[in-house]
């Protein structure tokens, strides 16, 4: 699997040794995954965040000199980790800095970096570096690819600014209120509330089902499929109409049930 990576450095050597490792990176971690690392540089923050804006990308692998700018907010590695995790939900930030301990300024800013790496100051340091390095791809890699696992099996629903995540298989159903765009959501737990749209969350959770215009199900919390009359029972004791054109799928879910 191809892993995009971006470098940004205001030291030129320090960001060519870096493609250097990252390379030998390859090498080693191909023993236990099929990967290649596709690597873009930078070396200063104007160039950096044009590059950014202009190609975006999903799962990226980032390492960024903390020390652009002279402070925080002005055109530093943590400026450019706030634009990259607004746009790269999956996105894997490495900090490279000088100080050994930023970890109080990335947690105020909700950055959540993989790791911080220390620049070497002699051999020593390099070869530590090095290790380093290939840790934290690893740890990156290892991250990207629980993300797409744990994505699949939770739903993502906004309330206000908030990003709210619950389990798949607690959800019985969604279906539409009274008030335009606006979706109850009925799981094991309880009720909620939210805007949206049916055909939008079709479209994004496909372990939920689409059985017409108002209602979305989740097949797993399905009690019961009244083909005949055209609806289907959920575990809660709820009742949905479900549409002609949604036949076929409750006659395969009514099969399942009943084997």
């Amino acid at each position: 699997m191809k892993y995009p990576v971006f470098i940004c450095d205001d030291d030129p050597l320090q960001v060519n040794d870096i493609v250097k490792m990252i390379g030998m990176a390859e090498k080693i971690l191909s023993d236990n995954f099929e990967i290649t690392f596709d690597t873009v540089t930078a070396n200063d923050f104007k160039t950096a965040k044009k590059y950014l804006r202009d190609n975006v990308v999903t799962g990226g692998i980032y390492l960024l000199d903390v020390e652009l700018g002279k402070e925080v907010g002005q055109n530093n590695g943590f400026d450019l980790a706030e634009i990259i995790k607004s746009q790269d939900k999956k996105a894997q930030v490495i900090f490279i800095t000088t100080h050994a301990d930023l970890s109080l300024i990335s947690f105020e800013r909700r950055l959540g970096p993989v790791d911080y790496i220390v620049k070497p100051r002699d051999e020593n340091d390099h070869d530590r570096f090095k290790q380093r390095l290939v840790a934290t791809l690893e740890v990156s890699i290892s991250n990207i690819k629980n993300f797409d696992y744990t994505e699949k099996l939770t739903f993502h629903y906004k309330v206000g600014r908030q990003v709210r995540n619950v389990n798949i298989d607690d959800i019985i159903y969604i279906s539409t209120t009274s008030t335009p765009h606006k979706l109850l959501m009925v799981n094991v737990n309880g009720q909620n509330q939210f805007f949206g749209s049916i055909n939008q969350y079709a479209k994004e959770s496909s372990a939920l089902v689409k059985i017409s215009q108002s209602c979305l199900i989740n097949p797993k919390n399905v009690e019961l499929v009244d083909l005949p009359n055209y609806k289907v029972t959920f575990v809660n004791g709820d009742v949905a109409e479900f549409s002609q054109s949604a036949y076929k799928t409750m006659q395969h879910l009514f099969d399942k049930i009943k084997s």
